[in-house]
């Protein structure tokens, strides 16, 4: 940790930017040892995984019915080994969200060492524009992570906090994209780099990149939020009510009864809802019979809507009588 401290220092130093005030080595040290231990653990687990693959499928190659071998050997070791990628891939995710300070430090320190000036060689050179490309994308994914698990769980801390951490990744990639038109823009990137280190160790981190002054006509854009509460509560209604139906289909019910038993089946899949506390439109907002049918107004008249208040008024659905003016012509010939 300390040499790349120092090769970090030195890079700083050749570029001609200054070295930030504090440098968390504890925060390093615990990345680092996160990332060392996950290292070993998936490089395990996956070695074990290859070697029973390799096994199976030779032991599949050697028999003679082979469809029976490896549906029975091979196809369940490679089950596993997918079963095993994907618990890397989670393990990574929750090491990121689970030390995301250390991790947005790590990423920083890797930007600066990947911003050191090029060497003479022209394929190093190319090589070491890859690896500064890479370094600040995974800093701005970094930057965002601690914005959504860094500081606090509120959903109103992170909407103040997530923007700044956007706008400060947006300026890191602006700045990488000018380093690209002129190399020696790459001090720039560094500088905002260093700039977002002494923020974090300072723990101000709504200073990261001050939001610019709204002009008076214009709006902020918002998206909305994504409904996750909704669409695990529909995931629990399909799962809820097919497991109903399964189940009734091993006690020996029959259509028929599955037919009667529907109001229990509808009562039950509601749980999810009433237990999330979200309640699908359909039954959020239901009709009125008292509503007011909208009606094509002749011309010069206006319609109920544009009328007023008294436009809004419920009217009953009952027909209305007609007057003696507006009698039906006959229809005699």
């Amino acid at each position: 940790m300390e040499s790349l401290i120092y090769n970090a220092q030195n890079a700083l130093t050749a570029l001609g930017v200054q070295h930030p005030e504090k440098w968390s080595k504890s925060e390093l040290l615990t990345w680092h040892l996160a990332k060392r231990g996950r290292f070993a653990v998936s490089a395990t687990l996956l070695l074990l995984c290859a070697i029973t693959i390799c096994t199976g499928a030779l032991i599949t190659a050697l028999v003679k019915h082979q469809w029976e071998m490896a549906s029975q050997m091979w196809l369940p070791s490679y089950a596993l080994f997918v079963l095993t990628a994907g618990f890397a891939q989670l393990d990574r995710v929750a090491t990121q969200r689970g030390w995301p300070t250390a991790y947005v430090q790590w990423a920083a320190l890797q930007a600066i060492l990947a911003c050191r000036p090029r060497p003479d060689d022209d394929h190093a050179a190319s090589m070491a524009t890859s690896e500064l490309s890479k370094q600040v994308e995974r800093l701005g994914v970094a930057l965002v992570t601690y914005a959504l698990f860094g500081i606090s769980r509120r959903s109103e801390l992170r909407a103040a906090l997530l923007p700044h951490c956007v706008r400060m990744s947006q300026q890191l990639d602006d700045a990488f994209e000018a380093s690209l038109r002129d190399h020696s823009q790459v001090k720039v990137l560094a500088e905002r780099i260093v700039h977002s280190i002494d923020i974090l160790v300072r723990q101000e981190p709504l200073s990261l990149a001050p939001s610019p002054e709204p002009t008076s006509g214009e709006s902020m854009p918002t998206e909305p939020p994504i409904p996750w509460r909704m669409v695990i509560a529909h995931l629990l209604a399909l799962l809820i009510g097919a497991a109903l139906i399964e189940g009734f289909k091993v006690l020996g019910f029959s259509a028929e009864h599955l037919l009667l038993l529907t109001p229990l089946i509808y009562l039950v899949i509601q749980i999810p809802y009433l237990s999330t506390g979200k309640v699908p439109n359909a039954l959020r907002h239901l009709p009125r019979l008292g509503s007011t049918v909208p009606t094509p107004s002749p011309e010069g008249e206006p319609s109920p809507l544009e009328a007023g208040a008294s436009g809004n008024v419920p009217r009953p659905l009952t027909p209305t009588p007609q007057s003696h003016d507006q009698a039906p012509r006959s229809t005699t010939s």
